[in-house]
């Protein structure tokens, strides 16, 4: 930046380099591990355009049950077959809540929910998975086996995914455990050639973070610097780090071009 405040031709040049970059990876699905200690606001900022503003995008959003509505601004398809939202419930380590019992089977269906209205907008698509992580790897999973047949094929980085519960995860079970669960994640959207971003609220430099990282084409990390928050990218493959940018700066939808 300036010190007007405007970018000058050094971040420019980074910029249009991690979107070429991304544009890459779009090609043939590309998995993000987000991380930083920021306020959720920040978050959803990025997560809205790792999302995409096309109409022609499917997507998946597993979040807490404090929902980030605000990310879903540009969402104009809000019925199951474009949208699906997932408000996940795990207990911690040490809670005996009913509905958290080890690895109880699966209990969803990936297809609409019966008891979901039909008036459109965000609760006429989400849906409370309440059980066990091997539950929300059942959920998941169907869900982008059903996008990909209803679909009849799904295109290249039409499917988005947001994931936004790993740090419940981890107070509920081992790390082994949770990677493995991000392993088969990252393997089913790749599969299909989707778009994953997954929210790991902590430092770059995090032990959690160095354990997921090797999963993961890109790391984006996020920082707040006052009242301006930026995005910094480093990818695994070509072992290369962005300078700090804006946020939007790089992950922009095709539309936007």
């Amino acid at each position: 930046m300036t010190p007007e405040g405007g970018v000058d031709d050094g971040t420019v040049g980074t910029t249009v380099g991690v979107t070429t970059a991304l544009d890459e990876l779009k090609s043939r699905g590309a998995t993000l591990l987000v991380v930083g200690s920021v306020p959720e606001s920040v978050y959803a900022r990025l997560s809205a355009t790792m999302l995409g503003e096309r109409s022609d995008r499917r997507r998946l959003i597993v979040e807490r049950p404090e929902p980030l509505e605000s990310r879903l601004d540009a969402v104009g398809r809000w019925v199951p077959e474009w949208t699906r939202v997932f408000r996940c419930r795990i207990a911690s380590r040490r809670s005996t809540a009913a509905g958290v019992q080890g690895d109880a089977p699966g209990r969803f269906s990936a297809g609409p929910d019966d008891s979901a209205g039909d008036g459109g907008g965000y609760d006429s698509v989400a849906t409370t998975v309440d059980g066990s992580i091997a539950d929300l790897g059942v959920a998941v999973g169907s869900t982008i086996g059903w996008f990909d047949a209803v679909a009849g094929g799904l295109d290249p980085a039409e499917l988005r995914v947001a994931f936004d519960c790993i740090v419940p995860l981890l107070s509920r079970y081992s790390q082994p455990t949770v990677f493995r669960f991000l392993h088969l994640l990252t393997y089913q959207v790749r599969s299909v050639d989707g778009m994953c971003h997954v929210r790991l609220s902590r430092p770059l430099d995090a032990e959690a973070t160095r354990l997921l990282a090797p999963l993961f084409d890109v790391i984006v990390e996020l920082r707040l610097d006052g009242t301006a928050a930026s995005q910094r990218w480093h990818f695994r493959d070509a072992d290369v780090s962005s300078e700090w940018l804006p946020i939007g700066a790089a992950e922009r939808d095709d539309d936007a071009r």
